[in-house]
């Protein structure tokens, strides 16, 4: 995920929201959740979206009465229609991203805060898919993102994004678990 920095300093870096316990407050009260896990499997600590809903689909199969689970891999647009027709209330995005935070740290991220334009490993804009989205069903977006240690094509994650990956998995497991 590529971040927009509009300043010549890190003072973008104010948007974040590190108050996560009032995020998994509006989480945990839709009615229906999707998340969607983005990044290439080829790129190191990229996967980390993908292992994300890797393992949540694996706790929660894919018939949860109020959450989706999808893994988008970086053709998350292959998607779109499957979460349109669920009709969530609230997707939320799960990528790898660079933050200038520590390693493995997450966070939520304002979607105005993601370039207009793929450079990455994603092939359609994230941006012009959050934008079909909510106009197709009128829906709420958040985004996590990971910070990565390194993007390397063919390395193995660090072990500071699995620490981050598994932390995040926690995060969500306590937050559909309470819907």
């Amino acid at each position: 995920m590529k971040i927009t920095e509009n300043r010549p300093d890190d003072s973008w870096k104010d948007c974040i929201n590190p108050d996560l316990a009032s995020l998994a407050a509006k989480l945990k009260s839709a009615k229906k959740l999707a998340i969607l896990g983005v990044g290439s499997e080829l790129m190191q600590d990229d996967k980390a979206g993908p292992d994300v809903t890797v393992y949540l689909e694996k706790k929660y199969g894919v018939n949860h009465p109020n959450v989706r689970i999808f893994t988008g891999y970086s053709t998350p647009e292959n998607f779109t229609k499957d979460i349109a027709e669920f009709h969530p209330d609230h997707i939320v995005l799960v990528d790898a991203a660079d933050l200038k935070l520590s390693p493995g740290t997450f966070t939520e991220l304002p979607v105005e805060r993601i370039t207009d334009f793929s450079l990455g490993t994603h092939k359609l804009s994230l941006v012009m898919m959050i934008k079909f989205l909510e106009d197709t069903i009128q829906t709420q977006f958040s985004v996590l993102a990971i910070q990565y240690k390194s993007i390397v094509f063919g390395e193995k994650m660090t072990k500071e994004m699995k620490r981050g990956v598994k932390n995040l998995c926690a995060y969500l497991t306590d937050i559909i678990d309470a819907m």
